[in-house]
This record gives structure tokens, C-alpha cells and sequence, in this order.
């Protein structure tokens, strides 16, 4: 499901201020929601914690991983690819506070059916985006079209680095790239957009060895596929 979509029964919420937090997403790592920090808009992600897990084990890989996703949002904006503005994160409560972007995911945007030549020129630069990522040697792990917003002024921002990590393997970026093609497939079949994007992709400097990587991940995947 979208990940900006707001999520049945449960609407509002109110936040470690007293404010109505507006719950954008639920899933399985964490909760995301829109509230206020000093007069301004702010998306506050909040990690699950584990029960089951030994609290200072926990706390431990908490931070390890809020500390992770923080740096390649960091590492992705020091290379010109959009992400939100962290204004503050909470070890202890496994939060981060951001700046909350208007626009709508490009999964929404797509469904809206807009213009060929618009869906041409976003896709394309979608792609050379994820390739200057890919060039800092930034895996997202979670690239579907419910992850990159389409802003008011036409920028497209990457978000919800959850699951990302920093690696030089041409493997781990095909990974990437297999995720997104897969989560074209399934929910704008109606479109091959995948050329779309490798095309923009193809202006990153290390691609070649990513893309004959995507072929082999291919096969593997639909091998899976027919296995089961």
C-alpha cells in the first residue's frame, strides 16, 4: 500500500507534545506521522521496538540502525538526490523528526494516469537520480514507487531509507534496481516503465556493471517465480 496513505481506524493520534499527530503510515518496522515542531510541519518516524529482544540488545540495534538510515539520507542529499531535512532524531524514543514534503508518491501520481511526455521526463530523471545514489554507493532497500514523492515544484525526493546501507557491490545495486522494476510490474502493468528508468539510469558512471548484475538477478527471480 501507499506509504502516504492514511491508514484505516487509525487517523489521529496524539504526540509526546499534546498535538494531534495525522498517522501517515503503519507497517511492519515503524509508524510515520505528520505533527508540528516549532511551528512547522514534521514527519516523525518511529521504529518499533522488538519485545522479544533483550532491552540493551535492543536499544543497541536501535540506534545502530537509526544511525544508519540518518547517514544515507545524508550521504544521498550530499550527492544531489532530494531527501527530507532531519531536524532532530531520539535514541531513546527510536524517533526521527523531518521535514514533512507536499507533493504525492509516484505511485499515486502515476495511477492519476498524467501525460505520456510527463511520465517520460520524471521516470528518466527518477532514473538518474537512483544512479548519482548508486554512484555514493547508497542502497535505499526499499525502492517501490511509494517511496520517491513528486513535490509542488517538480523535484522528486527520495524517502523511507529504513532498510538502506552503504555498499560498492554491483549486486547489491541491481537488488535495488530488481525492487523497483518489480514494483512496477505489480501495480502499473499497464505501462512498461522500467526502459524508462534504466534509460536515465544509464547516465550514472559505474552502470554497466550494475545492469549485466540485474540480468543474472533477473533470472534468479524469475526462477523463483516459476519454482515457487
Amino acid at each position: 500500500d501507499d506509504l502516504l496513505s492514511p491508514t484505516p481506524h487509525i487517523r489521529y493520534l496524539p504526540d509526546e507534545l499534546g498535538n494531534m499527530a495525522d498517522v501517515l503510515g503503519v507497517g511492519a518496522e515503524g509508524r510515520t506521522t505528520k505533527t508540528t515542531m516549532l511551528g512547522r510541519e514534521c514527519v516523525v518516524k518511529e521504529r518499533v521496538k522488538k519485545r522479544y529482544r533483550h532491552p540493551t540488545l535492543e536499544a543497541l540495534l536501535s540506534k545502530r540502525r537509526l544511525n544508519q538510515e540518518v547517514r544515507c539520507m545524508l550521504r544521498a542529499r550530499k550527492c544531489g538526490v532530494a531527501t527530507p531535512c532531519i531536524f532532530h532524531v531520539d535514541y531513546e524514543e527510536a524517533k526521527i523528526f523531518m521535514s514533512f514534503i507536499k507533493g504525492k508518491t509516484i505511485k499515486s501520481w502515476l495511477q492519476d494516469q498524467p501525460p505520456q511526455e510527463d511520465v517520460v521526463k520524471h521516470l528518466t530523471e527518477m532514473g538518474r537520480l537512483l544512479g548519482k545514489l548508486h554512484d555514493s554507493d547508497v542502497i535505499h532497500g526499499d525502492l517501490t514507487t511509494s517511496n520517491i514523492i513528486l513535490s509542488e515544484d517538480n523535484t522528486l525526493w527520495f524517502i523511507d531509507f529504513g532498510l538502506s546501507y552503504v555498499s560498492s557491490m554491483p549486486e547489491d545495486k541491481a537488488v535495488d534496481l530488481y525492487v523497483m522494476q518489480r514494483a512496477l510490474e505489480s501495480t502499473h502493468t499497464q505501462q512498461d516503465l522500467t526502459d524508462i528508468i534504466l534509460k536515465g539510469y544509464k547516465s550514472s558512471k559505474k552502470q554497466q556493471a550494475t545492469l549485466n548484475k540485474l540480468t543474472d538477478v533477473r533470472m534468479r527471480g524469475r526462477k523463483k517465480v516459476m519454482v515457487g
